[in-house]
């Protein structure tokens, strides 16, 4: 994603299947339909990982896999 953001891994209820969306600024998919119901987000605002990663994104984005709780991203698809 270009600038500020997130991505997010969301389930689509209407389809039945995962979901890779990005939202620019503070938009959510909740703004791009019901059906949408978030499991995961990353957020790319450079907030996130200024203080740590100083403008190294990539760094930052590499390292969030090694923290994801995916037995909590299991319950909620659940």
């Amino acid at each position: 994603m270009q600038g500020s953001g997130w991505g997010w891994l969301i389930y689509n209820k209407g389809s039945g299947l995962l979901e890779y969306r990005q939202t620019p600024n503070q938009d959510t998919p909740a703004d791009l339909g019901a059906d949408l119901h978030p499991l995961l987000t990353i957020d790319v605002w450079e907030h996130a990982y200024y203080l740590d990663y100083k403008n190294m994104r990539p760094t930052f984005l590499k390292e969030m896999w090694k923290i994801i709780n995916w037995k909590k991203v299991e319950e909620r698809l659940a």
